[in-house]
């Protein structure tokens, strides 16, 4: 509207001096042209659709299990994918967990598209185990990342020290790592005692609770001197009172968050069979609380994010929803009410509100991530399914598609898996969501459990802008896990990140923080509130890049 404005002034001048040239037969006729309005050209709706570059990719990870044996739950259960930048040289690799019937993998990204093999190099293939929740994270503050890697039914499980130049040393006794439960199901790091360094918490899902041991769920690290260290304080930090009305420790995914805004690291730990708890973080001690507003059924899958926008970290949690079933004469999931997506106040009070929102009918769900897929400023929802393989209960969860629940303006959510091309029918068990080829959309991977894992790109079309942020912290946090970003844009839209290893089920987000701003490509500003509580602000930062903030 301003270029044909100002054109159509520009012709009313030019036609004013023309017509006061002079009159009469001799004057000079100037013929005046009024240029074509210039319109501006129409941004039409990003499209979000995804494509299979599997393939293409060169990945060609499986998940197996020795035929020859019984397929216990942990075994059933079991997989994993660790997203992160092991190698340091700035785009994003892939360890996956393979079961007991190969070897794990280590996928280098070669920027170009493509990942190149390089577990046995490195040294961390772990033959014939059945493996569980690998991650990453910078244990020593070297800068480096290292690598931790479960294991089910009484197998070995490793915490690998990153040497520097693409291989790996196995640390596991030297650190003090000793874990006498027989499955360590997903693993997350987090400074949860405010000493600068990244402590190690443990899911350990069948192990018996006995009032005289310790749960092993709580690792501090007691790194000094370049020697790292681990010690079991789960006993310490009040564990063994919180489970005193359980005759089993049914945990599946513990995740850090600060809740309550107080600046501290709180646990959210994700359990089967109703135990999911809240536990605020009294600076030595746990202490658990929403009791009653808790209340999944079968926890299994963890997501924190900002679903809202209102600054605060609020919690989805996958679980079991009702589906009919033809196969067997009494449908045992027919009381199951499936996901539940609690809603945080501000000061770590939580409200279910899957139902209302409508992303509690998500079949058999397992790992869960918070993402903006569609780079609109909303935060969306996405999970794996699948279960029954066993040929024995549930069947009718065999096939389960994945879930995708893209959130509208008015706060609801629309499943989309099949319009947008994710609804894989595997036995998903972990998932990662990154923005894996630098192109500014998140992508997602998936492991499943006996079965192939699967990279999904993300070919959102152009017209919704972004930014990613990557922050480097001061040692011993070099990640700056713990950190919280808050970026406003320029229509006054807020949007919040916390930095953390996700850990999702037995699988892990690289840590970085992704904002989408829909048509608005307008400069943002930046506020982040590092670990130690300083602030530094940035202003009018360019959109559509990823950008690196050092403390």
């Amino acid at each position: 509207m301003k270029n044909l404005t100002q054109c159509l002034v520009l012709a009313f001048i030019l036609f004013g001096i023309s017509a006061c040239g002079g009159g009469g037969s001799d004057a000079v006729k100037n013929e005046v042209v009024i240029p074509t309005p210039v319109v501006p050209p129409s941004v039409e709706k990003a499209i979000l659709t995804f494509s299979n570059q599997t393939n293409a990719s060169n990945l060609n990870a499986v998940h197996g299990h020795d035929v020859r044996q019984y397929l216990s739950m942990p075994m059933m259960y079991s997989a994993g994918v660790a997203v992160a930048d092991y190698d340091n040289d700035g785009d994003l690799d892939l360890y996956f967990v393979s079961g007991n019937d190969g070897d794990n993998y280590l996928y280098q990204n070669q920027g170009d598209g493509t990942f190149t093999e390089t577990a046995s190099e490195a040294g961390v293939t772990i033959p014939g185990v059945r493996s569980s929740g690998p991650t990453f994270a910078d244990i020593d503050g070297d800068g480096w990342l290292d690598l931790f890697v479960g294991a089910v039914d009484n197998d070995p499980y490793y915490l690998f020290h990153n040497n520097k130049d693409g291989t790996f040393t196995d640390i596991t006794i030297s650190a003090g790592v000793i874990i006498k439960a027989a499955n360590s199901v997903s693993t997350t790091f987090g400074d949860i005692d405010n000493d600068g360094d990244l402590d190690m918490f443990i899911s350990h899902w069948g192990n018996p609770f006995n009032a005289d041991k310790s749960l092993e769920i709580v690792w501090r690290n007691d790194s000094e001197n370049g020697v790292i260290k681990f010690v079991d304080v789960s006993t310490e930090w009040g564990m063994n009172e919180l489970y005193l009305d359980q005759a089993l420790d049914t945990s599946f995914v513990p995740s850090l968050s600060d809740i309550d805004n107080d600046g501290d690291i709180d646990l959210l730990l994700v359990s089967d069979f109703g135990k999911s708890k809240v536990l605020r973080n009294d600076g030595n001690k746990f202490t658990r609380t929403n009791v009653e507003s808790i209340n999944d059924q079968f926890g299994m899958g963890s997501a924190v994010g900002d679903i809202d926008n209102d600054g605060d970290m609020d919690w989805y949690v996958t679980s079991i929803h009702k589906k009919d079933n033809s196969s067997q004469a009494i449908n045992l999931s027919a009381s199951y009410t499936g996901n539940r997506l609690y809603i945080n106040d501000g000061e770590g009070n939580f409200k279910n509100t899957a139902l209302a929102k409508e992303v509690d009918d998500g079949g058999w769900a397992w790992a869960a991530c918070i993402a903006d897929f569609n780079n609109d400023g909303l935060n969306d929802i996405f999970h794996v399914n699948g279960w029954g393989q066993s040929g024995v209960d549930f069947t009718q969860y065999k096939d389960d598609i994945s879930r995708l629940y893209l959130q509208q303006s008015d706060g609801t959510f629309v499943e989309s898996a099949a319009a947008v091309k994710v609804n894989e029918a595997k036995q998903g068990r972990g998932i990662s969501c990154n923005d894996i080829d630098r192109d500014g959309d998140i992508d997602i991977i998936t492991s499943n459990n006996d079965s192939t894992a699967t990279y999904f790109r993300n070919d959102l079309t152009e017209g919704h802008h972004y930014l990613i942020i990557q922050l480097k912290g001061q040692y011993p946090n070099s990640q700056a896990l713990g950190a919280k970003i808050q970026v406003t844009s320029s229509t006054g839209l807020v949007q919040t990140k916390e930095l953390r290893t996700d850990t999702n089920f037995v699988s892990m987000n690289a840590v970085e923080a992704h904002f989408g701003f829909a048509e608005n490509n307008e400069p943002v500003d930046i506020v982040i509130t590092w670990p130690n509580s300083t602030v530094s602000e940035f202003k009018q930062v360019t959109v559509d890049q990823l950008i690196t903030f050092q403390e």
